[in-house]
Formats: structure tokens, sequence, C-alpha cells
């Protein structure tokens, strides 16, 4: 009868267990098809729109940084999985222009608080034309499109302690590590060597960028 009572007892705390791993996991499974579902939406889109910015970060007496994400080992996209991301994202149908997509992304990305500290810098920087062909982005199809991309400068101090990226982690990265040790997602290894005045050494192959007129920003809201 003690043994009946002890594997019913055990029975139930496995059962306990199984629960709380569960209710633990779900939210992370829910953000993963959150994750994957907007990518396949965006990727239906015969041209999209994105806005991003490049994060710069000062500390008395050392190079400066980079605030960057890198994209996470299981992206759904094999050629970007651990690449270079730069943080921002695509346009919604309410964001009534670049800037406007740019915050709200960021919001849904950083830290409220290290939001507040990018925008006061928030510089635009130019608009390019990223373009994937379809064995990059794994689709019949090939993709690209118009990005905005800013610049912004803040110092060490107003980077949180720890914080987790949206699809993946953030890294800061000295210009030598992002020119010389890195591969990047969605074109931004081009968007980077202009910015820097050299080229990536590790540039994906079958991604092309083309500088565009800032009067194509005109379009940021149309389908």
């Amino acid at each position: 009868l003690l043994g009946k009572k002890k594997g019913k007892v055990r029975s139930t705390f496995l059962t306990f267990l199984a629960v709380a791993a569960l209710l633990l996991i779900m939210p992370m499974m829910m953000k993963t098809t959150n994750d994957t579902s907007e990518l396949t939406e965006t990727l239906q889109r015969q041209i999209g729109r994105a806005a991003v910015v490049i994060i710069r970060v000062k500390e008395d007496g050392q190079d400066d940084k980079y605030l960057v994400q890198l994209k996470s080992r299981d992206y759904p996209i094999t050629a970007f999985q651990g690449a270079v991301c730069l943080f921002g994202g695509n346009v919604k149908q309410d964001d009534a222009g670049p800037k406007q997509t740019l915050l709200r992304e960021l919001s849904e990305e950083l830290p409220e608080s290290l939001v507040d500290a990018v925008i006061p810098s928030l510089q635009f920087i130019g608009t390019t034309m990223n373009s994937q062909t379809a064995e990059v982005v794994e689709k019949p199809e090939p993709y690209a499109f118009m990005c905005a991309c800013y610049e912004a400068t803040i110092s060490s101090d107003e980077i949180p302690s720890k914080f987790k990226g949206s699809e993946g982690n953030y890294a800061l990265l000295t210009k030598e590590q992002l020119v010389m040790d890195h591969t990047y997602a969605w074109g931004y290894d081009h968007v980077m060597s202009s910015y820097f005045g050299e080229p990536v050494k590790n540039m994906c192959e079958g991604v092309s960028v083309t500088k565009l007129s800032n009067e194509r920003l005109k379009e940021w809201t149309s389908s």
C-alpha cells in the first residue's frame, strides 16, 4: 500500500513538472510562430519596405562599438542564421513614414529605456533597395525591399546589462569585428560597407544592394 502511495505521488509530481515546463515554453513557441508568420507574410510582397538603425556606442577611452542583433541559429532563412542584423523592421499599414516604422519596431525589439536613448540622436542617412535571390530566401521568387537607414549615437552606460532581441541576441561589436569577422542578413553587409567606407570581408552571395533617391520614400505607405 505504501508503495502504491509513493507511486501515485511520483506520478502526480511528474505531471506537475510536465505542465510547468509546458507553461514556460508556450510563450517562446508562440513568439517563434509569430516571427515565422510575419516573415512569411513579408516575403509574399513583391517589394517590401523596412527601416533600420545603425547604433553607435561611445565609451570614454575606448573605440566606438556598434549595437547589433545576431539572428538566432534556428532563424527560418538558413543563409542568415547567426548573422548580424540591424535593429528595425518592416512597415505596417498604419505607419505614416519610415521613422514611424523604425520607432514602432524599436519599441518591440529593445527595452524602453534604450529606445528613449536612441531617439534624440536619430539621423536619416539614406535609402537603398536590398535584393535577395530566391535561393537565399528559400522561396520560389526573389525578394527585394526598400530600406530607409538611420544612425544614432548613445553612450555605453545607456545599455541595460541584459536584454534579449526578438529574433536573437544582441552584440556590441567593434568596426574591425563587423568588417572582418561576421556575416550579415538582408544585405546589411553592403549597408555597413558603405557606412564604414570599406567592404566587409564576408559578403553574402545572392544579395545585392542599390542606392536609391530619397524621393522613393514617398512610396512608403503604398501597397
